[in-house]
């Protein structure tokens, strides 16, 4: 008995540990096989919400291999805080690229961008090149951001949507950066990715704090059944 014991309280202190960590900085990813709902190809991206003291900074990274048509830019994101009082963007940048005709692109350096960002609702907030209600972006429908270079360093599968179609370029090469003053202690949920150049197409993510209980709860089948046995 003494060792049962013991075994749960491994796992649960695995659990609060983990949860812990998952509260400072959340991961939040699209699942795998994940489609754009619009134009049923294939998506993926992660986005890293990281907290410091009132300062929230997202990386967000189209992940998105391949990549074929505009449907697969990564294009917005929704999320909901815990607290939404006095929110507002501060910075955003990105390593802007063209994409030429002829699939190379060319690097025009890291810049600030100009997606939109506004409140949807109650602690609701839109950050996006393509936006919906009352959220506007300056940058429509341009600064959309990529998924990687094939192995040639060249965008080997992209067709004219992307490739010297002057409305999509410039490109965010990857990954794009951006910082938030919020409330102190502030969580993330409810996350949605949007793709492409259509309102409408969100793909949602699970809670990341989930994943990882789930995962350590799965860890110690073993131990319980070792005793069992």
């Amino acid at each position: 008995m003494k060792k049962f014991m013991g075994y749960m309280g491994i796992v649960v202190a695995l659990v609060l540990a983990s949860a812990g960590v998952a509260s400072a900085d959340q991961v939040f990813t699209t699942l795998p096989g994940a489609v754009n709902p619009l134009t049923l190809q294939p998506v993926s991206a992660t986005a890293d919400f990281g907290l410091s003291g009132n300062t929230l900074t997202l990386t967000l990274t189209n992940t998105t291999d391949s990549i074929k048509s505009a449907g697969q830019l990564l294009t917005g994101i929704t999320f909901t805080l815990s607290d939404g009082t006095g929110v507002s963007l501060t910075g955003e940048s990105g390593d802007l690229v063209n994409v030429n005709g002829d699939k190379t692109f060319t690097d025009l350096g890291t810049s600030a961008l100009g997606w939109g960002f506004g409140s949807t609702g109650t602690n609701i907030f839109e950050l996006c090149v393509i936006c919906t209600g009352s959220v506007t972006s300056p940058v429509t429908p341009s600064e959309g951001i990529l998924g990687p270079v094939s192995a040639d360093n060249k965008y080997d599968n992209a067709n004219s949507s992307i490739t010297g179609n002057v409305p999509h370029n410039p490109f965010v090469n990857g990954t794009a950066t951006y910082t938030f003053t919020v409330p102190s202690n502030v969580k993330v949920s409810d996350v949605f990715f949007a793709f492409g150049t259509t309102p409408g197409a969100n793909v949602s993510t699970p809670e990341p704090a989930s994943i990882m209980l789930l995962g350590l709860g799965l860890v110690g089948l073993p131990l319980l059944a070792r005793r069992r046995s």
